[in-house]
């Protein structure tokens, strides 16, 4: 199967073709249909637009003013699978959203967890409404500093150091506690210490206590020590549920019913 291409819609084709985009917004279309003379005017641009989507070269997303680009070598009208689409039009069509790949979507981007998630995971500041046309991801309300983001394949996400500090903010978050315990060990090593003490700046003393029982767990001693000299823990913290049968960690004073009971060896609690 192959997709119909009308001879004036060639150059707009050929321009995609060229630079390849996964998502094309519409007044990025609009330009590219009058600098290549496929339309005289914003409104037949507009209408070449739908034509393009009509023909199979625009894939539909939700987010509105966007669609994805299907490629010649896909030879119809499919997408490409990208479990990110929609996190990618909303970036295209606000460039400033602050938006960011968070938790189990994170750590998978990063090459940390084994599993794919169930729902994949959006940060937002707090006070921020997650779009509609992400309705189907899980949200967290947690808005970290530049040092705990990173960029990969396009996409914002939180970092190492992110992960350990957006997950000491909000436990429950994270859903796949199994997976944790495995890919906690192997970043130890990894994390950077000013980048991780600006992403606990100004958070309460049990999101420190809980940073350094990961970085325990992690077996990253050291710098769990710096951070607990930063904020010397002063009462006892839960990490997660509350419930019988936990382990307690008397350094960082944290008790844990749900990380804890995945280590074979113990992180010192």
């Amino acid at each position: 199967m192959t997709k119909a291409l009308p001879r004036r819609l060639v150059g707009m084709v050929e321009a995609m073709e060229l630079e390849q985009p996964r998502v094309v917004t519409l007044p990025e279309l609009t330009q590219m249909a009058l600098e290549t003379g496929a339309a005289d005017d914003e409104a037949q641009a507009v209408k070449l637009v739908y034509r393009l989507r009509d023909l199979g070269w625009l894939g539909t997303v939700r987010t509105q003013g966007a669609w994805e680009f299907n490629p010649g070598s896909r030879a119809g009208p499919f997408g490409s699978g990208d479990p990110f689409i929609e996190l990618r039009a909303r970036l295209a069509v606000e460039s400033a959203w602050r938006g960011c790949l968070a938790m189990e979507s994170a750590a998978t981007v990063l090459g940390l967890a084994q599993h794919l998630p169930e729902r994949e995971v959006i940060a937002l500041p707090p006070g921020d409404r997650l779009p509609r046309a992400m309705s189907e991801w899980h949200m967290v309300a947690i808005d970290l500093p530049d040092e705990g983001r990173a960029s990969q394949d396009g996409l914002p996400l939180w970092n190492t150091e992110g992960l350990i500090a957006g997950i000491a903010i909000r436990p429950s978050g994270y859903h796949d506690i199994a997976g944790l315990a495995q890919w906690l060990p192997e970043v130890g090593a990894k994390v950077r210490e000013p980048e991780l003490f600006a992403c606990l700046k100004n958070r309460p003393d049990a999101v420190w206590q809980r940073a350094a029982y990961l970085l325990r767990a992690a077996d990253a001693g050291s710098l769990a020590g710096a951070v607990l000299a930063a904020r010397p823990p002063k009462h006892p913290v839960w990490f997660g549920t509350r419930r019988v049968g936990a382990a307690y960690d008397s350094v960082a004073k944290v008790t844990d019913a749900d990380l804890a009971r995945y280590f074979d060896a113990g992180t010192g609690a």
